[in-house]
């Protein structure tokens, strides 16, 4: 199936039609040495209890547990990115206008807010990355911390599809490497907005696969390079 066929069910032919006569969709693959990018999967936005995750998803958790559980076997790298410290309003910047509870305890001064559920929190070879907007490229250390490690291509997996996952497939996708969304390890408080921001990475700057499809092609490529250390 190509990718254009893919999403006929979400997509009208019509406008479809004009992505093919783009020739938008082509798959860019893996590279040479991939690394997992777990994008902000801390309690405030998985757990309920924090007013920025929406309901929550368990199939979510698992799902990124699942992704990580792969990486590790493989002895893959993995990064992290989480907000950095937001106590202070010129660190929260303009969240201060856009956001209505900056302000309050639960979401810049409470310290669970920032730690990640057990299942898939890092360990101490994992490398975290610490941001103050959407993605983790912007004023922050990441493509110099991927270009040292010899990563020239990033799965994606994290929270939330139209926010900071997309902000961060767009500039990694810039910064000219190959940019992999497992589609079933990212989650948006927005069913529509997490389907139409798939499908657009999709088309412009990502390929967007199944975590079964994902796992399944990094065990075939890599687990050898595994076997061999």
């Amino acid at each position: 199936m190509s990718k254009l066929e893919k999403w006929s069910d979400f997509i009208p032919p019509e406008e479809l039609a004009t992505y093919a006569k783009g020739k938008f969709g082509e798959r860019v693959g893996f590279g040479r040495k991939p690394a997992l990018l777990n994008i902000d999967t801390t309690y405030m936005f998985v757990d309920p209890a924090f007013p920025q995750c929406g309901d929550g998803d368990p199939e979510l958790i698992e799902n990124i547990t699942k992704i990580t559980a792969a990486f590790r076997g493989l002895g893959l790298p993995i990064y992290y990115s989480r907000r950095d410290d937001r106590s202070h309003p010129v660190r929260r910047g303009m969240w201060n206008d856009k956001l209505g509870i900056a302000d309050e305890m639960i979401y810049s001064r409470d310290p669970r807010a920032d730690e990640w559920p057990d299942a898939y929190a890092p360990r101490e070879q994992d490398v975290i990355v610490y941001k103050n907007k959407a993605s983790c490229f912007f004023e922050t250390p990441l493509e110099s911390f991927l270009r040292y490690d010899d990563i020239d291509t990033l799965v994606i997996c994290g929270i939330s599809t139209s926010g900071c996952v997309r902000a961060a497939a767009n500039d990694a996708f810039s910064h000219n490497f190959r940019v992999i969304v497992a589609e079933d390890a990212v989650g948006d408080r927005s069913a529509t907005a997490h389907r139409a921001n798939l499908f657009d990475m999709d088309m412009k700057m990502a390929d967007v696969e199944p975590l079964e499809t994902v796992v399944a092609r990094l065990e075939k490529r890599y687990s050898a390079g595994r076997a061999a250390e």
